[in-house]
């Protein structure tokens, strides 16, 4: 187990190193042309049946649909009485959610389309809606990755696990590439969000753990 701790540390530190490199490299425009490229070697292939698919598939990661999934899941772990994870599930989302919208503001790089608004469920709040790192991303990043944990820790059928698994990965997979798809983020401002969501969630996670060891020795 000291072992794993130790691994997912590493991780979370490499992720975050990686993410201000990009951060730094896309700042001073030393990607464009990477992003460029990669954006019409995806885009190309595609029949307007898979642009359509993908179309539906980023509106997974929307803020709205991660709201309502986050609730109800708080809501079935308060249920039965799985308070740890609801509290974890809560830091997750919403703090990641206030950690997009700073980095949003920090960095303020422009969309490849045209610059639009932040909306939620239909109501424009007339905030610029930025592009790096991509917030779709992250949400579905932080969101699935505590899925995908539960799924660790409840789950006793190898099988049933790792088939969860694969089909959680292969939705972070798909919101985050339909944001190239659809035009609404360069890619490196989706390994951004990628990476720095992985930080997010090791710290979180970090963090929970020790929480809930300190607590348990003091209920002893």
């Amino acid at each position: 187990m000291a072992s794993t701790y130790k691994y997912q540390k590493i991780l979370a530190v490499n992720c975050f190193f990686l993410f201000i490199l990009v951060s730094v490299l896309s700042i001073q425009n030393h990607l464009t042309a990477l992003d460029q490229v990669i954006i019409r070697t995806v885009q190309a292939p595609l029949t307007p049946f898979i642009t359509g698919l993908m179309e539906k598939a980023t509106k997974i990661g929307s803020g709205e649909v991660i709201l309502i999934i986050t609730v109800i899941t708080g809501f079935y772990l308060i249920m039965k009485k799985m308070f740890g994870y609801t509290i974890l599930l809560i830091s997750l989302v919403f703090g990641g959610i206030l950690l997009n919208f700073a980095l949003k503001v920090l960095f303020q790089r422009e969309r490849p389309g045209e610059m639009s608004v932040i909306e939620v469920f239909g109501y424009s709040l007339e905030l610029s809606s930025y592009s790096f790192p991509s917030g779709h991303t992250m949400r579905s990043v932080i969101l699935f990755s505590f899925f995908i944990y539960l799924c660790y820790q409840l789950i006793s059928k190898q099988l049933i696990k790792l088939t969860a698994t694969l089909f959680l990965l292969g939705i972070i997979l798909t919101v985050s590439l339909s944001r190239i798809v659809t035009g609404a983020h360069f890619p490196t401002d989706i390994l951004a969000a990628v990476t720095i969501s992985i930080f997010w969630f090791y710290v979180c996670l970090i963090a929970y753990r020790k929480w809930f060891t300190v607590f348990n020795r003091k209920t002893r």
